[in-house]
């Protein structure tokens, strides 16, 4: 517990940090500042640092807090996990890899990542409501659930099912309490 409120921390003191060192009104045109960041924990979210804004600019919550480290923990990937921030074609977020074991979380804020559909389709997830689920070329199950203007998708690697569905019971359940 004490990992994730770090994680999240982290990444508003990134935030905090960015906005600081980005707001040079000098018009100097100089890089903004370099955000300083603990190298032991995962990759600390900069508004914009995929090219266009991310979930934080859009007030949602970050994909860690969905995701608790407890719930990575008990599915195989271990709390020490660091997060990178990546985006797929259906969506910008957080995934944790260790060895061959991998758990992401990932909002679908464009409309790109909304029509973007798996090669194999998907199939309904009997459990959760609106919720689908595919498989992807290289292993990766994906599973996304939507409840009303929130659109998440789970990736998992290397995770067996009955994990998986408990992760996506707890993205499910976060959903519906915010």
């Amino acid at each position: 517990m004490a990992d994730q409120a770090r994680e999240v921390a982290e990444g508003a003191i990134g935030d905090a940090r960015a906005r600081s060192g980005s707001s040079d009104a000098s018009g100097g045109g100089g890089p903004a500042a370099a955000v300083a960041t603990d190298p032991r924990m995962g990759t600390s979210y900069v508004p914009g640092m995929l090219g266009r804004a991310g979930w934080r600019e859009r007030g949602l919550t970050d994909p860690a807090a969905v995701l608790p480290i407890a719930d990575r923990d008990r599915a195989g990937v271990p709390h020490t996990t660091k997060s990178e921030i990546v985006e797929e074609p259906f969506g910008m977020g957080r995934r944790w890899t260790a060895g061959g074991m991998a758990v992401g979380l990932f909002y679908q804020l464009y409309p790109e990542h909304e029509a973007w559909e798996p090669p194999g389709g998907r199939s309904p997830v009997g459990e959760i409501a609106g919720a689908s689920q595919a498989t992807l070329p290289d292993g990766r199950a994906l599973v996304f659930v939507a409840e009303g203007d929130h659109r998440i998708v789970l990736e998992t690697k290397g995770i067996d099912d009955s994990a998986r569905s408990d992760l996506a019971f707890s993205v499910a359940a976060h959903l519906a309490s915010s």
